[in-house]
């Protein structure tokens, strides 16, 4: 049981990470003070940690769901 809590917590943070990522750039498209060449350098930079936070969720949820059974 105390394992499951402890995924869902990533789960929670690695979304967070993503979404604040994402409503940073799209508010950064808006706002005039703010250097999107900047910010896509940062965020090519983290492309392949994102991309594993990613897969790390599926493949989580994809063991979970073979070791019950569905």
């Amino acid at each position: 049981m105390e394992e499951k809590k402890k995924m869902g917590i990533a789960k929670k943070i690695t979304l967070i990470i993503l979404m604040t990522t994402f409503f940073t750039g799209l508010l950064g498209c808006f706002l005039v003070f703010f250097d999107m060449d900047k910010f896509e350098t940062f965020v090519n930079s983290f492309t392949f940690m994102y991309g594993l936070l990613i897969v790390s969720i599926g493949v989580n949820s994809g063991i979970s769901k073979f070791k019950e059974g569905k």
